[in-house]
């Protein structure tokens, strides 16, 4: 589902437009402009991407109706559309890794402590060292830009050597069928111009 049927169901659910969360659900999108592929959805549809969304967006939006809706709730709301209902963790995307992947990952320890726990969140979350894909990837790097700056991108990128997510994606395995079905009641509903 595109980042404007998100939008158009988040106006049915919230009220306002699909413009007032159309910057939430192209957020958690982004990840598209790297892998164009069902397996995007790894990197941040999962309470990571409802942690980091809320990082940049703030706890609430306020609506055109003037209604306040928290970011979490529209993030949230996101996965479930795309995943069977399900609001995943790290823990649930990755438990299916090729042991591969946990030899191309090289842990990088910047002295700026702010870019260190950015970059050492995944990780943290899950206690799986597979998910510091997410942050020692060229993904990565467009991530810390979007939530810490230009400056702190530049930095990783200083850091990281061999670091294409798409080569890295490969090696985790999708086996469970909300990992690659949507909600199709929720399409629809789109489809049948229910929501406009």
């Amino acid at each position: 589902m595109n980042y404007w049927k998100h939008s158009l169901l988040s106006k049915k659910k919230f009220g306002g437009t699909p413009e007032d969360y159309l910057h939430i659900h192209k957020f958690l999108d982004i990840s598209k402009l790297f892998y164009f592929d069902i397996k995007h959805r790894i990197l941040l549809h999962n309470t990571y991407g409802i942690d980091l969304s809320i990082e940049k967006f703030g706890e609430t939006v306020t609506n055109s109706e003037g209604r306040t809706i928290m970011v979490r709730d529209i993030s949230a709301e996101h996965c479930k559309e795309d995943l069977l209902g399900v609001v995943p963790t790290l823990n649930n995307w990755f438990k299916y890794v090729d042991d591969t992947l946990l030899s191309l990952i090289k842990p990088i320890n910047p002295d700026d402590s702010k870019l260190k726990e950015f970059i050492l969140r995944p990780f943290i979350m899950s206690g799986l060292k597979s998910t510091l894909i997410i942050t020692h990837s060229n993904f990565g790097i467009y991530l810390t830009k979007e939530i810490l700056g230009i400056d702190y991108a530049l930095e990783l990128a200083n850091y990281l050597d061999r670091s294409d997510i798409n080569e890295l994606l490969q090696y985790v395995k999708l086996k469970d069928r909300w990992q690659y079905s949507p909600d199709l009641q929720q399409l629809k509903q789109i489809d049948n111009g229910f929501i406009s």
